[in-house]
């Protein structure tokens, strides 16, 4: 199955090397919450990578309005302040927080913990 996964994040490299890493997945990306949540009305996305720092609306707003939009949606953190934000992105709805520096397991066994059989 090709499952569709939004990768929102306001640095590039990061969003490279996700890419990179979900190479065999559709993706799509916003650098910035509310591209984010725009993204996800369109393209209905099986999964959402989200930082929490973002220009415009960090990812903890982004994450409540796309729970909103759709109640049954993923959105898995991915943030380098997991310690002090990642308790606030569960609460807005996130399924678990990934820390950065990640590695390509963390990511990859987080996307197939979700992915729709």
């Amino acid at each position: 199955m090709d499952m569709k996964i939004l990768i929102v994040d306001d640095d590039m490299t990061v969003r490279e090397l996700l890419r990179v890493i979900l190479k065999d997945y559709t993706t799509f990306e916003a650098d910035d919450g509310e591209k984010a949540v725009r993204m996800y009305q369109e393209l209905k996305p099986d999964i959402v990578l989200m930082d929490i720092f973002m220009p415009k609306m960090d990812g903890i707003e982004a994450t409540r309005k796309i729970l909103e939009i759709d109640p049954e949606a993923v959105v898995i953190g991915v943030t380098a302040f997991h310690s002090n934000k990642g308790d606030e992105l569960m609460k807005a709805g996130a399924k678990e927080v990934i820390s950065k520096p990640f590695t390509r397991k963390w990511i990859v066994e987080a996307i197939s913990r979700y992915a729709k059989a």
